[in-house]
This record gives structure tokens, sequence and C-alpha cells, in this order.
């Protein structure tokens, strides 16, 4: 296999993984979107936006290090971060948590938002900090009479309204915040890139493009309305770029390069996974005017496919610790330590996620679904709230509150909140 195919089936295989399949009664609208989005994908491959997803990868080991950071120089670092002073720090420190099993499952409160009937299996993408809105997009339902049309759901308090989003065969929403403006990508179903949009006040517009660059993701939008995105122009450098609240002009580039994002604090920081030498991976926390901290990944660290940072933590498993094939764990990006939780098995699935407050929701094939506390202490979800399957995206808010879906035997799906104690 060549590097070009061996690169274009990794990219087919991830974006296959974005596919949500009714549990029963496939539609071939579906499959045909699928179909479509995977070859449009393969002869896109050498622009793609790797940088601004997080790949559910094996990162391998790290490269041990002394405990200042010392016996790698930035030299060493395949990312660059931003100009000024940079830390490199130790390989993380690993504690071990047995997970202690309840005999009784989690206090769980429920609601269940409605879906317009146009909007067939909506895909959640983000839900603001606060809950109020939670955005997703959605083929239409009865595709066969009224074609091939995409439409972004926002639900304001459980209420959905449906926006069509025109010239898009197929759309995504990654952001949304507090004041209800989205921003996400539209493909219009030739070979060209997709394009960057947003939603603000009832209407959906184009985004500008960068000078230099045509590929660009919206990954953020903050409370006062300004966004980032993740451009990638000719070659394979990503950059980070922002644009104002209005977003009339095109967006200023903030840092060069930037590797897969991670997070955006309130006051500038922002993070992201680098590459050091040998294809060992890290997470990197760039500072407005104060440098950066590269911190290594611990051996056979993986991350949860597209999971962003929570406050402090990122969700994912480690491989090869205890008898389980794979234990979910959390790592403090702040403190760089890594605690790994034995006695639950996700058979090497990338199915954990974290709320700010370093409280794990593991999705396990054979025991299905737990909140798992810092302290090991793990409660069974009540399947319930998760329907039969397994779910492809699970979201936070800052209060803790859980964003899923539920299903009904036809196969549609609708958003599914609840607040578990």
């Amino acid at each position: 296999m060549t590097w070009d195919e061996d690169r274009a089936g990794a990219g087919v295989r991830r974006e296959l993984d974005r596919v949500d399949v009714p549990p029963s009664r496939i539609d071939p609208g579906a499959v045909l979107i699928a179909g479509r989005r995977a070859e449009r994908r393969r002869r896109r491959l050498t622009v793609t936006l790797a940088a601004a997803t997080v790949l559910t990868i094996g990162l391998g080991s790290a490269v041990a290090l002394g405990r200042d950071g010392s016996g790698r120089g930035m030299d060493e670092v395949v990312d660059r971060p931003s100009p000024g002073p940079t830390e490199t720090r130790a390989v993380p420190t690993v504690d071990q948590v047995r997970v202690r099993v309840s005999a009784n499952p989690a206090d769980c409160t429920t609601e269940q938002y409605d879906t317009p009937g146009d909007a067939y299996f909506p895909s959640l993408g983000a839900v603001d900090p606060s809950g109020r809105f939670l955005a997703g997009t959605s083929s239409v339902g009865d595709w066969r009479n009224k074609g091939f049309r995409t439409y972004l759901v926002i639900w304001d308090r459980g209420k959905a309204n449906l926006v069509e989003l025109s010239r898009a065969f197929q759309a995504t929403v990654t952001a949304i915040n507090s004041a209800g403006v989205a921003a996400g990508n539209r493909w219009d179903g030739v070979n060209r890139p997709d394009v960057p949009w947003v939603y603000r006040d009832g209407q959906v517009r184009n985004l500008p493009l960068p000078d230099g660059y045509r590929d660009v993701r919206p990954v953020a939008v903050d409370e006062a309305g300004e966004i980032l995105g993740v451009a990638r122009g000719d070659g394979d450098e990503a950059v980070l770029v922002r644009w104002d609240a209005a977003a009339q002009s095109p967006p200023r580039v903030v840092v060069k390069p930037v590797g897969a994002f991670l997070g955006w604090a309130p006051d500038g920081t922002v993070t992201d996974r680098v590459n050091l030498t040998g294809e060992k991976a890290a997470v990197r926390i760039s500072r407005p005017d104060d440098g950066a901290v590269v911190q290594p990944a611990a051996p056979g660290w993986h991350f949860r496919w597209g999971e962003p940072v929570r406050g402090d933590w990122l969700a994912g498993t480690v491989w090869g610790i205890g008898a389980e094939k794979s234990s979910p764990a959390q790592w403090n990006v702040r403190t760089g330590r890594l605690t790994v939780f034995l006695g639950l098995d996700t058979h090497r699935l990338d199915t954990v996620v974290t709320d700010r407050n370093g409280r794990l929701l593991v999705s396990t094939p054979r025991q299905g679904w737990f909140l798992v506390g810092p302290d090991g202490s793990a409660r069974p979800i009540p399947r319930s709230l998760t329907g039969e399957r397994q779910l492809r995206r699970v979201l936070f808010d800052d209060a803790g509150r859980i964003y899923g879906a539920a299903f009904d035997e036809n196969g549609r799906q609708w958003p599914v909140v609840w607040q578990c104690r």
C-alpha cells in the first residue's frame, strides 16, 4: 500500500465513523450520503482538515525524559508553537484507580426534546456552555420526494428551530455559544472544499475565507461571537484563524502553525495536540504573550475522536494496563497527571467522555454505560436513557448535563438530556 493509499484509507475510516446508522430499517438516503462523503474525502485527501480533529489512534509510548523536562529541545518538536518561551514537561505520572461498581443505578432525571418531522435522524454537534442551546444537523426525512437537502437544527430550551442549509449536500455544526451563534461547514456535493458558515439571528451565511487558504473549519465560538477556525492551504501546515464578531471580513491568523485543536479558553489560551519526534503525541497549551507548555502523552494513551478539553480534562483510554483490553482514563492537561480506571473494559472502543469536573461517562460493550467519579465509584446509567446502541456523540454542558439521543423502533432519533447526581 502506498503512503497516499494508506492516508486515504485512514481518512475514509474516520469519515465512516462519523455516520450514525439507524439500528433498524436502514435508510438508503443515509447510506448514499455516507458513500458519497467517503468518496469525496478520497479525492480530497491532500487537503483534509485532519489538524482540526482529534483522531482516535494509538499514540504509542512517549520518550522518557528527566522530570524537569530535560532531554528534548524544541528542535525535536515537529509542530512549533507561537513565539515565546516553551516548557517541555516529562511523561505524565500514571495513577491507577480500581473501579467500584455500585449495584444501584445513577439517580438521573431526563428530558426528551422534540424534533421536527422533516428532520430525519438528526446528529448532535454542539451545546453551549449554559445548556440553553443545542445544535445539530439532519438530512430531509422524505428525501425521495423532496430531494437531498440538509437542515441545521437549533434547540432553544428544548424547542426546535429548523433552518435549511441551502446548497448543502451534507453539513456539520461544530460550535455554538450561549447567545445561539453557531458555526460549522457545508458541502455542495461537488469536488471542492467545504464552506464555513455562521448562524446568527435566524440567518445562515458563509464566512469569508482567509487569504491564501481554502479549507477552513470553524472550531469554537466565544461569548462575544468571535469565531475560531483551523485553516489549511496547499501544503500540510494548518493555522488557527479568528473572525471578529461581525465576520464580514477575512479572519486573521492567530497561531501558525497549529496542531489538532482541543480547546480555546476565554483568556485566549489555546490547547492543541502536536507531534514530537517519532510521531509521539503531546498536548500543547499556548497562553497569549506567555509562551507554551508541551506535555507528552503517556504510553498507550488514546484520545477519544473529536473530544475537546473539558476544564482541565481530556478523556480517553489506555491499553496494556490491567486485565482489560483497554481501560477508561482521564488526563489532567494542567498537572500532567493521568488516571487509569481499572475494572471497566471498553474493548478498545473510545467511548469515554468527561465533564469539566472530572466525572467520566463510560460505555462498555458488555456492561453498558457508567458514570464514574474521580474516586473510582461507578454507577450504571439506565439503558432507557441511552437507547439500545452505542452513541456516536455525547455532549456535556458546564452544569454537567449530558446530551445524547433516544431511538424508536423505526430508527428515528431525538435528543435526550439527562442530569445525574
